[in-house]
């Protein structure tokens, strides 16, 4: 698979049988680095449907902030359950877009060694998986495997663990694991089954009246990681609900959506420069 010469915006990463999954790049705004590093968004929708352009307006601010401090910025397509797949074939599906990148990086004028992921709901779970996991244990052959390497990883309203349940109120998620749905594959799919202190530097921001996925699986997992010695944070918006929004008619959220994105940029900003 070649990249199109002269088109950067809309590339073809992979073909599968449902159909061309495709990346949407934006070269940075302001040139600050020889190699840019990528902020690599992932769009969430309980992995049932996915929507690349949405992760973009979703995450706008920050999009526009680090576009402007010298980020390339790739938000991704990946297969959803309903097209047939499990969840190990999704999370394959993000590693193969980060080969895709890492693959053309000099082509693109990227860093593949400074990727900084972030994801909302479903697209945290992936970014976390991706930042945590190896990508040796999720491969289906793609035809590219250069190396690369993740500076941090920035998670909003991460699902973190999908063998035990009890912090969200997501629908039954049977249907990511048709014809392996056992504990071995639920933990293998499952973030914090993953943390150790080389976990890359982790933001985790969540919404105390999330009723989707409850604050409490960021805070388990940030206490996991903090307990392993791994770089970490945790920001919780106080009232925000799912998308950092109102949720209580007398009660704002202590942190907006836009602060959530303000905190993910600065974040970021200071981890790539370590």
């Amino acid at each position: 698979m070649d990249i199109p010469k002269g088109i950067k915006e809309d590339l073809v990463y992979k073909n599968t049988s449902a159909r061309d999954l495709k990346l949407t790049f934006f070269p940075p705004a302001q040139k600050k680095y020889d190699s840019a590093p990528i902020y690599f968004i992932i769009p969430g929708g309980g992995w049932h449907v996915e929507d690349r352009q949405s992760m973009i307006s979703f995450s706008a601010r920050s999009v526009d902030s680090l576009l402007n401090e010298g980020f390339a910025v790739v938000s991704i397509d990946y297969r959803v359950c309903t097209e047939g797949v499990a969840m190990a074939e999704i999370i394959t599906d993000c590693f193969d877009a980060m080969r895709y990148v890492a693959h053309f990086a000099d082509v693109l004028g990227v860093d593949k060694s400074s990727f900084v992921l972030s994801g909302h709901s479903a697209g945290a779970h992936l970014a976390l998986m991706l930042g945590f996991a190896s990508p040796e244990e999720f491969s289906d052959n793609y035809e590219f495997n250069d190396e690369f390497s993740v500076k941090s990883v920035a998670a909003m309203s991460p699902v973190t663990n999908l063998y035990d349940c009890g912090a969200n109120k997501l629908k039954d998620s049977s249907d990511l694991f048709v014809g392996c749905d056992t504990l071995e594959e639920r933990k293998r799919t499952s973030p914090i089954n993953y943390v150790g202190k080389n976990c890359p530097p982790t933001l985790l921001c969540a919404g105390t009246s999330d009723y989707l996925v409850f604050s409490t699986a960021s805070e388990k997992l940030y206490n996991e990681l903090k307990e392993a010695g791994a770089d970490c944070k945790l920001v919780l918006s106080h009232f925000g609900g799912h998308c950092f929004e109102k949720v209580h008619n007398s009660l704002e959220p202590s942190i907006s959506l836009e602060g959530i994105q303000d905190i993910i940029t600065e974040y970021i900003l200071e981890k790539i420069q370590k």
